[in-house]
């Protein structure tokens, strides 16, 4: 990060006080889109907000480009498991711009590495309606929440998890179909797979991951070898 970047950065969060969410006592910075509280109603925020926007928006040309950087800025700590500053920089990026599909895809991020994964399912959910791009591995994080929501939430009914099954598994075949980067696509598939209690189907899509030139993670091989011996190729 250049240093006039850096010190934007560090201006930008005195407009960003950890106000907190009573019920949870939650910094608001750290729930998606600032809790969905309405930042206009208080004046400290609003002024904050509106320096922030017309200083980054000038600093990077447009607001669309503040937020990309922003989204950036917040995979890279992301990348650190620093998940208090990628929140903080996702929130960023969202207001800046709120149709921007990787914001949403970043909050799923997080919310699926705290747990939270029907929460980031709505998040990943989100971000596909915004017609997000196909690089990303966005269709196959989302897959992969969805069906780790499933599992996860037992007051789900058994239709309810069979039809969260049912769109994970549209959502590896779409990406199955888009996504470049079909090792991501298949190790992921591989893992849900597994989740689910479908073990043969977890070995087959290992099989699709090496092929495209993946190596898969030793430790879930381990896993998936105590419930189903690995296949021998015929």
């Amino acid at each position: 990060m250049s240093h006039s970047v850096a010190v934007l950065l560090t201006i930008f969060l005195l407009f960003f006080s950890p106000l907190l969410r009573a019920d949870r006592q939650i910094p608001i910075d750290q729930i998606p889109m600032y809790g969905g509280m309405d930042r206009s109603m208080i004046p400290e925020l609003k002024a904050g907000d509106e320096k922030f926007i017309a200083d980054t928006t000038k600093h990077y040309g447009t607001r669309e480009k503040a937020s990309a950087a922003f989204v950036n800025n917040g995979f890279a700590y992301y990348q650190r498991d620093d998940l208090v500053n990628a929140m903080r920089r996702f929130n960023q990026a969202w207001l800046l711009n709120p149709q921007n599909p990787e914001v949403y895809a970043g909050f799923g991020a997080v919310l699926h590495d705290q747990g939270k994964n029907c929460e980031g399912m709505q998040m990943m959910e989100k971000a596909i309606e915004l017609n997000p791009p196909t690089f990303q591995g966005i269709y196959p994080d989302a897959a992969r929440l969805i069906t780790l929501c499933a599992i996860s939430d037992k007051n789900l009914t058994s239709e309810a998890k069979l039809k969260l099954f049912e769109r994970s598994e549209s959502l590896y075949k779409k990406a199955e179909e888009i996504e470049p980067n079909k090792r991501y696509v298949y190790g992921s598939w591989a893992t849900a797979y597994y989740w689910r209690g479908q073990y043969s189907d977890a070995w087959a899509m290992v099989v699709k991951e090496r092929a495209a030139g993946g190596k898969p993670n030793e430790r879930f091989l381990g896993l998936l070898r105590e419930k189903m011996p690995e296949p021998v190729p015929r």
